[in-house]
């Protein structure tokens, strides 16, 4: 029998690349589909599955608590929301009129994704930008904090973790939240816990990436009032986040996600990871002009987690990587991998079980050809 993408005439992939939106993101596992088909056969209050989901994912992570939004940019354009707002209904019906509250959002210009800016704007917020694409420091938030700061916002992986703490001080001294977006901070596991633990008012993550649940889901940690902000302003209710619906099947799904990525083995999985990056790298192990190296775990900002494997491409190799590239997409399977000048990288975050060995040959038999 075909497959919903074989009657569209689609082709699928080996994604090599990473958990990119553009790609699909990652696959959910089995139990998480599971979750999403139970859902989707009962009637439920949406705005009760939303409490009871959000509570129970803060009692996994310590945090005061939870909200599940439509994917991170929806999260992050809801808790820029959550602090222009509150709980006040009068002021979540009127946004993007904030009146004469504090609007001003303190935004790193260190990240790229211009989409999150507009989400700040499209809620009401006015956007004081500090630093500059390459760094952006302690001084340049409080410089960037006044009378009309609304909140200050964090690129958790483009700016360091070990940065935050002493940010969030400066803010919190001027009674200002903290923003946080870890959209693809996952895993390591430590960052569900830590960031609502060292004070962040609102962490932000993506549920179809790390946590290898639904694409078209979001995770919100933090304050339990601004958390009830979010809610407001988001669906079911009749706010400017009514058209970034999650629906019960999304919730539910995401939930079990979440349980499951506290349940598995870390270690092991990274592990896992490696294991893989090694079995690329051994294929071109004994090919003249092609050299293995690899980025270690917990060494690469996106995603902090996963081993890379990179193979650079000399003059004397038997194809260029672009050709090498070129032939894997083409090839049946085909294989999508990152391309360099000069080299081939393959993230193994979102290989299934079976695929390295896959590539692996492919690239030996290709060079070989």
């Amino acid at each position: 029998m075909s497959t919903i993408y074989q009657r569209l005439g689609m082709r699928t992939f080996i994604n090599a690349r990473g958990t990119i939106t553009t790609l699909g993101g990652s696959i959910m596992p089995a139990e998480v589909v599971a979750a999403m088909v139970e859902a989707s056969r009962s009637f439920v209050h949406l705005n009760e599955l939303h409490q009871k989901a959000g509570d129970r994912i803060a009692e996994l992570t310590g945090a005061e608590g939870a909200f599940i939004s439509a994917g991170a940019a929806s999260g992050l354009l809801l808790a820029g929301a959550a602090v222009l707002t509150g709980t006040d209904t009068e002021a979540i019906r009127n946004i993007p009129d904030v009146g004469d509250r504090p609007n001003e959002f303190a935004i790193s210009l260190v990240d790229s994704h211009y989409y999150v800016h507009q989400g700040f704007r499209v809620c009401g917020g006015e956007l004081v930008k500090v630093g500059t694409q390459q760094a952006v420091t302690l001084d340049d938030y409080k410089a960037a904090i006044g009378p009309k700061t609304a909140a200050v916002v964090y690129f958790l992986g483009s700016q360091p973790l070990a940065e935050l703490p002493p940010i969030i001080d400066a803010a919190h001294a001027q009674n200002v939240p903290v923003i946080v977006d870890a959209a693809a901070q996952l895993p390591p596991r430590s960052n569900l816990t830590d960031l609502p633990a060292m004070g962040c008012d609102l962490a932000v993550f993506s549920g179809g990436k790390g946590l290898f649940g639904p694409q078209s889901t979001g995770l919100i940690l933090g304050r339990k009032d601004l958390i009830e902000a979010c809610h407001l302003n988001s669906n079911p209710n009749s706010a400017i986040g009514r058209g970034m619906k999650v629906g019960k099947e999304e919730i539910c799904a995401l939930l079990r996600a979440v349980e499951l990525f506290f349940e598995m083995d870390e270690a092991a999985v990274v592990a896992e990871w490696e294991r893989r990056c090694r079995v690329i790298a051994d294929a071109v192990a004994d090919i003249g002009g092609v050299e293995a190296c690899f980025t270690k775990s917990y060494e690469n900002k996106f995603p902090p987690a996963s081993p890379l494997v990179h193979l650079h491409f000399a003059a004397n190799a038997p194809k260029t990587a672009d050709a090498v590239v070129k032939a894997l997409e083409d090839g049946e399977p085909s294989i999508l991998a990152a391309a360099g000048t000069d080299s081939l990288t393959v993230g193994p975050q979102t290989l299934l079980d079976g695929e390295a060995e896959i590539i692996a040959g492919r690239i030996a038999e290709i060079l070989a050809g």
